[in-house]
This record gives structure tokens, C-alpha cells and sequence, in this order.
């Protein structure tokens, strides 16, 4: 019941913060507009990484506890182990993805993570 009510707030909280890009500073009543949108994808953007390294710190150590915990039974110890090397899956697919953007920018000369809605004439 913890983790779900923990769930719950954690994913507000982000959407909370994801969304606080959409506001015009200045004038409250000003309307959002479609081009706010962009504030919204940048701040996903900019929070994939962090969050990504977050969640593996988080799986690594949940996964060290299973581990303490197994008390020797060999199918706990597996779970443990299951758990750190997903954990460890993910935080390289993270990576690797970062690093294959970072060589596609710089071979094309493109930035794929400035995002940008083309002018209306």
C-alpha cells in the first residue's frame, strides 16, 4: 500500500515538474500555447538521463538488499542477481543510445535533441 501511495507521488511530482515548462512567465492568465509543447518535450529530454541513472542506483541497491536478504536460498539469490544485471542492462542501453546520438550529431550535423515546430507564415 506504501509503494503504491509512493508510486503515485513520485509520478505526479515528475509530471508536475514536466508540465511547469508550459507556463508563459510574466502573465498568469496568459493562455498556454501549441508551441509550449516544446518546453514540455525538452523537459522529458532533459530528465531522461538523470532519471535513468536515478533508477539504476536505485535497482542496484534494491538488488544488493534482495541479495543480503537471500539468506543462501538459491532462487532469492537468483532474483538478486536478476535484478542487478537488468539494472545493469539498462543503465548501458542508456548509454550506448547517448553515445550512438552524440556520433549521429556529429556526423550529420544535426541536433536531434533541440526540438523546434516549424514557423507559421
Amino acid at each position: 500500500m506504501v509503494h503504491k501511495k509512493l508510486r503515485h507521488f513520485i509520478a505526479f511530482s515528475a509530471l508536475a515538474f514536466i508540465l511547469s515548462g508550459c507556463t508563459v512567465p510574466g502573465d498568469p492568465n496568459t493562455p498556454a500555447q501549441l508551441a509550449d509543447i516544446v518546453n514540455v518535450i525538452k523537459n522529458i529530454i532533459g530528465l531522461l538521463a538523470p532519471a535513468a541513472g536515478i533508477a539504476f542506483f536505485f535497482m542496484l541497491l534494491v538488488g544488493g538488499f534482495q541479495f543480503l536478504m537471500s539468506g543462501g536460498d538459491p532462487k532469492a539469490t537468483a532474483g538478486a542477481r536478476n535484478t542487478m544485471t537488468y539494472a545493469l542492462i539498462g543503465i548501458v542501453l542508456v548509454v550506448v543510445s547517448w553515445i550512438v546520438i552524440l556520433i549521429l550529431q556529429n556526423l550529420l550535423g544535426f541536433d536531434f535533441t533541440n526540438v523546434r515546430l516549424p514557423a507559421s507564415s
